[in-house]
């Protein structure tokens, strides 16, 4: 993989998980809220996580657990439908084989933060 990020950060709120119907067969997306903390400075990054294994693993995750996990940079594009104009969010995408999350335990304080 060429895109690639590693993130060490801490659970902001429980996993999200999102259901939709694609293809004649459903679809579960697993979305994670991380916030990483570099002195003064704090991040939040988006996941979604495509991957079974590491969606059953976020599953089991709850608030305020440290995480380290590695994706994809991915950018999504819509049209707003209220205003017209395009909008975006970049994230990180968990695909299948393509990826890694795990639990780093219960955070007291957040770690700090590890790119690649």
């Amino acid at each position: 993989m060429t895109n690639r990020v590693t993130i060490t950060g801490v659970l902001q709120d429980a996993p999200k998980i999102r259901s939709f119907e694609q293809r004649g067969g459903t679809v579960e997306i697993v979305s994670l809220w991380i916030e990483v903390k570099d002195g003064d400075r704090a991040d939040r990054f988006t996941v979604e996580i495509n991957d079974g294994k590491a969606a059953a693993a976020a599953k089991a995750m709850k608030k305020d657990t440290i995480v380290e996990l590695t994706g994809k940079l991915r950018h999504d594009r819509w049209k707003d439908k209220a205003t017209n104009r395009w909008t975006g969010k970049v994230f990180v995408a968990i695909d299948p084989g393509e990826g890694t999350l795990r639990s780093k335990g219960i955070a007291s304080e957040a770690p700090q933060s590890e790119a690649a």
